[in-house]
């Protein structure tokens, strides 16, 4: 696995820009790192701007005062960040609090865990070896992903951010196949088939087949035959322009020169 922090990150020798996702799992509190930080440890290059934890609802105020009794201030959540992620106020809108620790300029965002569909256990989640942060397992991410699309694509909630980091965990899928077997069959019909959708007409038609092989109303054979393939039809009329300029090319070069 990658590091998941980046030698980019602006802070004093000796201080991780983790040590926020330390001082909540020292104290007791069920708290899991992912966004980009989790990516990172999978595998992937992309830097790392805030540090995302997700924490149990039940421990969210408690995990907030203790960090600001660490010296830790809130900071306004950001023009960008509101661009790309669901907004409190807003359909499916996450409370998420910003903190800016003052001797850094590294930034950790508080998501109640319910928002990441994601829940803190051993199952899902496991502890580095060597520092006391907490990462979820990589399938467990994958599916809280999922979920998180269900939920909000319905609703047409803002899910930028959301739609890039699970494209990101499905390349990366493709380096550990081993893992696949794992995957529910209704978790692999929607990695198989909502990239190739469009228009939210095609996404939206994933989910609901998706959720009825989970159901166990309708198999995964048939769920195939009923998903819209535009991926399909565009690569049809790709080939079919590709054959008609390659005849026209070939005419050409056969007109006998006067």
């Amino acid at each position: 696995m990658s590091s998941p922090t980046s030698s980019k990150s602006n802070h004093p020798a000796g201080i991780s820009p983790l040590a926020p996702a330390g001082i909540l799992e020292t104290a007791g509190i069920k708290v899991c790192i992912v966004g980009t930080a989790a990516l990172r440890l999978f595998g992937s290059d992309l830097v790392l701007a805030d540090l995302d934890l997700a924490v149990a609802d039940e421990q969210f105020d408690s995990a907030l005062s203790l960090l600001h009794s660490c010296g830790f201030q809130d900071i306004d959540a950001g023009c960008w960040r509101e661009a790309v992620m669901p907004v409190l106020g807003e359909p499916g809108g996450w409370d998420s609090r910003r903190l800016l620790y003052p001797p850094t300029s590294d930034i950790v965002a508080l998501t109640p865990a319910s928002c990441w569909h994601l829940n803190i256990n051993p199952d899902t989640t496991f502890l580095l070896e060597t520092d006391p942060y907490r990462f979820p397992h990589f399938v467990a991410y994958l599916e809280a992903l999922i979920r998180i699309l269900d939920t909000l694509r319905p609703i047409r909630a803002n899910s930028v951010l959301v739609r890039h980091h699970y494209a990101v965990m499905v390349e990366l899928l493709q380096q550990r196949p081993e893992l696949k077997e794992r995957i529910s069959p209704g978790d692999q019909f929607f990695i198989d088939f909502d990239m190739k959708q469009f228009k939210l007409s095609g996404h939206l038609k994933v989910l609901k087949l998706r959720k009825r092989i989970m159901d166990g109303t309708i198999s995964v054979e048939t769920a195939r035959e009923l998903v819209p393939r535009p991926d399909l039809a565009r690569k049809q009329i790709k080939e079919k322009y590709l054959r008609l300029r390659a005849e026209a090319e070939n005419s050409e070069r056969n007109v006998p020169m006067t």
